[in-house]
Order: C-alpha cells, then structure tokens, then sequence
C-alpha cells in the first residue's frame, strides 16, 4: 500500500492495480506489477513488466492533470527530444476504483536529486523546454486564474498564505531559522508581483520541472515525467526549473540564457518557484522527504541574492 498523503485520496496497492489490470487489459495480465520508489504525489505510479508503466490519481483534483496527459501527450511526444510517458492504454473508472487511469510506456532512468543536474544536462533541458514552447497551442487548455503560470496577482493570496504558514513552522522551531529570511522571502514575491506580466503569445508549460519529475540514465538527462500540470500560459512555468536543479547561481544563469529569459520572466518564475517551496514545505513536512527536499532546495535558490 502506498504512503497517505492526502486526506481525499483513494486507497490504493499492487492488488487494486493487478485487478485494474486483469478485468480492462487482460493482454497485460500476465506482466509483473510493482510500485515505483517515489509514487509521486498527485498519482501513484506503478511499472508493470519491463516496458510499461500505469498511472493512477491519488485523489479527485488529480483526474484533471490526468486527462490533460491522456489527450495531450500523444500529440505532443514525438515532437520533443527526450523521452516522456506516452498513454498507450486507457482504464476506465469501475466499481474497486472511482477515476480512470493510465497506461504508458516506461521512462528509463533514476529521478535527479534536488539541485544536482549539471550544467551540461541543463542545456540539453533548456533544449527541451524551448521545443515544447515551439509546438502549436491552438486548443491546448488554459491557465486557470489562481495557478502557477497564470496571472501573479491572482496567486498573491495563496503566496501570502504560504509565507505565513511557513513564517509559523519557523517561530515553533520545526523550521531551522536559516532555511528563509522571512523579508527576503517577501521581496522576492513582492518582485514577481510588481514585474510586468507576459505579453507575448502563450506557450506550452510544464510547470512542475522539479528534480524528481527528470530521469538520468547513464549519467544523462533522459526522460521529463509528470505532465498533470500541462498547460498553456506564461513561460515563467517553465523557467522555474532553473530553482528546482542548480544550486549554482552560475548554472542557472547558464540556463536562463539558454532560454532567453528577460527580467520580467525571470522574476516571475523565481516567485513562482518560491511559493510552491513554502507550500511544499508546509504541506508535506511530516508525510514526505522527498517533497521537503524539493522544497529546501527551492526556496535557498531562489532567496540567493547573487541571482
């Protein structure tokens, strides 16, 4: 059984997704089923066989990110240079389990840690992230206001939440003192929210390029995962990944060059990246390292001033 991490979230285990398995794909019954080492989040993820992989969402909020993939990964896959989940069979909702759910093939590789790409890879992420912005929008579905890569403004409560939250661990001591300078945190999203918003055109956005969502195999970048957060809006939902894996100043610089990131964007996407640091830290802090991690390294990169 996998870790609760959500009071909504259905149960979930080998024998649910062996019976999934069993009853709608009976040609894949015969294939080993076994849990990943980081289940993830928002789905939990299983591989089954040597080959593929199934997807299935932890709670009701995650069936969205899901059908955003189901609809969307196919069309986009063979346009981007590494390697992602494509759907290839889709399961329905039934009686042992309420949400439909995902079958695709296997992305070879070990998660990156937070922080530890190296400079090399970040080109070859910047590679990526610029063909995803190149590949038409037209249909894709939008940000909704009040989410990352949206309109700051409309985040700027949550954000505030966040920082107060975080602010409180802080004064109980369950915080060490020198993770965030809660002033610094401020002007940090203060700037995000006094930068001038995108006026381009939208482009396709990951938004979640945290470490553990890319895949190292023999030492180099090889897959992206997760794309539940796949949505077109503002490319700063992309140039956050410089936050999530370089602890370097001069590696994310490297990589905001390589995207051409002006100020405004930049800005935007350090706030970004800041906000969903605290909330991660808040929220998963007794219920998951890997998480907590993300989130340390996160909020120290994006609150260096060298940046």
């Amino acid at each position: 059984m996998t870790q609760r991490l959500h009071e909504d979230e259905v149960h979930i285990d080998v024998g649910l997704v062996r019976e999934l398995i069993r009853t709608q794909l009976p040609q894949l019954a015969d294939l080993e089923v076994r849990l990943v080492a980081a289940p993830g989040t928002d789905n939990v993820v299983f591989r089954l066989g040597d080959e593929l992989s199934v997807r299935l969402p932890r709670k009701p909020a995650a069936v969205s990110g899901l059908l955003i993939e189901r609809e969307w990964l196919p069309r986009l896959a063979a346009h981007l240079p590494l390697a992602v989940p494509e759907p290839l069979a889709i399961g329905e909702p039934s009686e042992i389990y309420p949400f439909p759910w995902l079958v695709c093939n296997w992305v070879s590789g070990v998660p990156l840690a937070p922080g530890r790409m190296n400079p090399d890879d970040g080109l070859v992420l910047a590679e990526f992230v610029l063909a995803l912005q190149s590949l038409d929008t037209s249909g894709g579905p939008p940000i909704q206001p009040g989410r990352r890569a949206g309109p700051v403004v409309a985040y700027d409560t949550t954000a505030r939440a966040a920082l107060s939250a975080a602010r409180a661990l802080q004064a109980t001591g369950r915080v060490e003192p020198e993770l965030f300078d809660e002033e610094r945190a401020a002007s940090v999203w203060a700037a995000a929210v006094q930068a001038p918003q995108w006026q381009g055109a939208d482009v396709w956005v990951h938004r979640d390029f945290m470490a553990s969502n890319l895949v190292t195999l023999d030492g180099r970048l090889n897959g992206v995962l997760d794309f539940g957060g796949l949505a077109v809006g503002d490319p700063a939902g992309n140039a956050m990944a410089a936050f999530h894996v370089f602890s370097a100043a001069d590696n994310r610089s490297r990589f905001r060059a390589a995207l051409n990131t002006d100020d405004a964007t930049w800005a935007r996407a350090r706030g970004w990246a800041l906000t969903q640091g605290l909330e991660a830290l808040v929220y998963y802090l007794d219920s998951h390292p890997g998480m907590v991690a993300m989130a340390r390294q996160v909020i120290m990169a994006t609150l260096e001033s060298s940046d």
